[in-house]
């Protein structure tokens, strides 16, 4: 009974939920929201139009393009698609890039993967489309391929010019003596940058960071971000301010000591939340990165793989009130931090089984 129990729930459940949420989306014209920008940042390179002047109002919020050129530049191909149809296809190879994460990081468990598919914010980055999923394969890369300097420089630095949000995990390369993959990775990332920018011109280039200030007005006050739980809670916009950067901060401290005590999973782990909370705008599919986490602690399923489930109550975007706010926050922490305890269970375990196996090497 709990075979078939488990081949329903975390097989059959998950496949139809997938189903679902493409019929979904076409019947309501949803399809990949946020890659929509996306399509029409590329339309627009392809008529020698830059995707950051002023009318050229290619995103949801109703401004310019809010990432680097990076982005827009890599779905130049999928304009040969309407923008529904590119939609589509977007939303399948995400599906597979959402498999791909917990595979990458070992884990073989089926039932972790139907459970995966189940999970609000993995849901919601498929729906919308948008690139938090390659951020999250990124992350697997770089974990699994951490020894080799070059895969692991090329991923991060992709990532840093697509969207300057992992970049914590370049304090976690160097706070495990990885200083020659951090360094490269900065400027790999840094030539990217500015080779995808000048292939615009360098159009929109300076005004880039006062694009990113007018973006978190439009729209921060809708984000989930102890910022925000601050303002609910009544007090000022200065102290709530600096309370979200003394976590954020404070994480990236953690991370060093943790790295430090030869702790490099938990400084991974801690490296990915430290990104989540400095991050001054959060929708919901951010917190798919969470998947990176879980599946570096827990390979198996077991109760930290539940935890995201209770993001269920939490609306994608658009207007969260305090109680959707602080729940999701709460969520996630809880999940970051039972994937810590998860993971020093699992460090020790593979220490004592190389005790075992090399029971000289202690009084060596």
């Amino acid at each position: 009974m709990q075979r078939i129990a488990s081949f329903v729930f975390l097989g059959v459940f998950p496949a139809l939920a997938v189903v679902a949420l493409f019929a979904s989306a076409i019947e309501s014209d949803s399809v990949a929201t946020d890659f929509r920008q996306f399509h029409a940042a590329a339309e627009a390179i392809l008529r020698s139009a830059s995707p950051y002047e002023a009318g050229e109002a290619v995103a949801p919020w109703g401004g310019p393009f809010p990432y680097p050129p990076l982005p827009a530049l890599l779905a130049v191909p999928l304009t040969l698609l309407s923008a529904h149809s590119a939609g589509l296809l977007v939303m399948a190879s995400l599906v597979v890039v959402a498999m791909a994460i917990p595979y990458v990081l070992g884990v073989r468990d089926w039932r972790c993967y139907g459970l995966l598919l189940l999970w609000p914010p993995v849901i919601s980055a498929i729906q919308t489309g948008n690139i938090t999923l390659w951020f999250g394969l990124a992350c697997a890369i770089v974990w699994r391929l951490r020894d080799r300097v070059y895969p692991v420089a090329i991923a991060i630095g992709l990532t840093l010019a697509a969207k300057f949000f992992l970049w914590p995990l370049v304090v976690w390369l160097a706070a495990t003596r990885r200083a020659l993959s951090a360094a490269l990775a900065c400027a790999f990332g840094a030539g990217v940058l500015l080779a995808s920018w000048g292939v615009l011109g360098f159009s929109g280039f300076l005004d880039y960071p006062d694009l990113l200030r007018r973006l978190e007005e439009a729209v921060g006050a809708d984000s989930y971000t102890v910022y925000i739980v601050g303002l609910d809670l009544g007090l000022p916009s200065e102290v709530a301010r600096a309370g979200w950067a003394a976590l954020g901060l404070g994480l990236i401290a953690y991370v060093v000591v943790l790295a430090r005590r030869g702790d490099e999973r938990g400084a991974f782990i801690v490296s990915i939340a430290a990104a989540l909370a400095l991050t001054p705008i959060v929708w919901l599919h951010y917190f798919a990165l969470l998947a990176v986490v879980v599946a570096l602690a827990q390979p198996r399923l077991g109760l930290v793989w539940f935890v995201p489930l209770g993001m269920v109550v939490t609306p994608g975007s658009g207007q969260p009130t305090p109680f959707e706010t602080s729940w999701t926050l709460t969520v996630a922490a809880l999940t970051i931090a039972l994937a810590l305890r998860a993971s020093l269970l699992v460090g020790s375990v593979r220490s004592d089984r190389n005790a075992l196996a090399h029971p000289g090497a202690s009084t060596a």
